[in-house]
């Protein structure tokens, strides 16, 4: 079924629409239809921005966690550390993944490239899990982040 975005009235086709809920392209559209700006460009404190707010600080520190296992893996004696900041990368990437995946199906963002992106995203999490190997992971959740948060830069269109 085609359909139009709620905030950046692109066209997209969806498989399925709830009745009386709105629909959007991407979970970025979606994030910032529920984060209103003023003229000023202030926009009030609410739970979508706390939300975004609280997956970016969980994805910046899992590839602090994975930058800081690079590092330890250097001095032999701080191995069983370096090891240990490695799997604390990897399950912060799984939860951080987790989170966006149930956030984009909750907000509406369920076209078939968002389908066919969280399913890269997730094969390159298993292959991250099934090597040991944290910077997979990080790889994966960025190309999720950059591609759920795409309608951030599009703009509402006016109405003359």
């Amino acid at each position: 079924m085609k359909v139009i975005c709620e905030h950046c009235s692109l066209p997209f086709v969806v498989a399925r629409v709830a009745p009386g809920r709105p629909v959007y392209c991407c979970s970025g559209c979606a994030l910032a239809a529920r984060v209103p700006v003023d003229a000023q460009g202030q926009f009030p404190i609410n739970a979508a921005l706390g939300t975004a707010l609280t997956l970016a600080f969980v994805g910046f520190n899992q590839v602090l966690f994975w930058l800081l296992s690079v590092l330890l893996s250097r001095d032999p004696d701080a191995l069983v550390n370096a090891l240990r900041f490695g799997w604390a990368s990897l399950g912060t990437g799984v939860a951080f993944w987790l989170v966006v995946a149930v956030t984009q199906w909750r907000l509406g963002a369920r076209s078939s490239s968002d389908a066919v992106v969280l399913l890269l995203s997730g094969s390159g999490m298993v292959m991250a899990l099934a090597t040991g190997a944290p910077a997979h992971a990080a790889v994966a959740n960025l190309v999720l982040a950059g591609w759920s948060l795409r309608g951030l830069r599009r703009k509402r269109p006016t109405v003359n």
